[in-house]
């Protein structure tokens, strides 16, 4: 099996299978599947059975209950750290930069985590977001739905929306309430208050993981001399010398907008991590998010 779309290959998909996304914190929610903690004491216990339906894991088929009545159900389980996944992707005009693209990276990522959270039986909604949430796709759950949650990401990646409006992140509630898991990824390269829409979302009950996705450019730019920059989303010209004062000043400017981030999600209780565009996601991505509590 490959994937055309985000180029997974069968081989990939398996290692991820293994993997799970963690809860930091209790959160209880009103689905039920077995589930990954990283709190000591969690339990998994037998709660229900429903009928099969095409796309379900054959690994929660009660074969005695198949041998008794000739028909095919699957235990269901209550779990005290069960919650919807809700990932957030950014798909504002800034996030087409790059090489390749901070969207075609972003994108790829939240496919594999949803890929990742379907796997283990979690649910998956996927909300596209620029200045406003224009994209809302609900919760979807099993094997069956990956296909319909990766074309609503691809999408998103190929779509680009006006500029980034964390503020927009506080109506997350009229399209579901409860608790949850939200993972926001973005570039975080905006003007607007990503504080309070971060906050938003922890006093809708949601467990924040943040991910930055910068270009190398951005990361270590190599521009030099007299340039015209065009903001990508907002279409403002500005005529600059790249001097390396003025891009040692730029650098320091990233490094303390960074810190902010990492300070914020620390004592918000939230995880961070910043990755680059052109990362291999095959490799260290998913042992840093294994080393910041994400995956397990």
């Amino acid at each position: 099996m490959t994937d055309a779309t985000f180029g997974f290959d069968s081989a990939f998909l398996r290692r991820v299978e293994r993997l799970s996304l963690l809860n930091r914190q209790a959160v209880r929610g009103p689905a039920a599947g077995p589930r990954s903690s990283s709190r000591h004491g969690a339990s998994v216990e037998f709660a229900d059975f429903r009928n099969y339906v095409t796309g379900d894991d054959f690994r929660r088929v009660d074969w005695k209950a198949f041998a008794r009545l000739d028909r095919l159900f699957l235990r269901l389980y209550r779990a005290e750290d069960l919650a919807q996944i809700t990932i957030f992707l950014d798909h504002s005009g800034s996030m087409q930069f790059g090489e390749p693209t901070k969207a075609l990276t972003a994108g790829r990522l939240a496919a594999i985590l949803a890929y990742i959270a379907l796997h283990n039986y979690d649910t998956v909604a996927v909300a596209g977001w620029g200045d406003q949430i224009d994209r809302f796709l609900p919760a979807q759950s099993g094997n069956a739905s990956i296909p319909v949650v990766w074309r609503t990401i691809a999408d998103l990646v190929d779509t680009p929306a006006p500029a980034t409006d964390f503020a927009c992140l506080r109506r997350y509630g009229a399209y579901r309430r409860g608790p949850g898991i939200a993972i926001v990824i973005s570039d975080f390269m905006t003007d607007s208050d990503w504080r309070s829409g971060l906050r938003s979302l922890r006093a809708a009950g949601q467990e924040v993981t943040a991910i930055q996705v910068l270009s190398p450019e951005e990361i270590d730019p190599t521009m030099r001399g007299d340039w015209k920059l065009v903001d990508a989303e907002s279409g403002r010209e500005t005529e600059v010398t790249l001097s390396p004062h003025l891009l040692r000043s730029y650098k320091d400017a990233l490094e303390r907008h960074t810190s902010a981030l990492v300070d914020f999600c620390r004592k918000e209780g939230s995880a961070f991590l910043q990755i680059r565009s052109d990362v291999d996601l095959a490799g260290t991505v998913l042992s840093d998010l294994q080393a910041v509590g994400v995956l397990g």
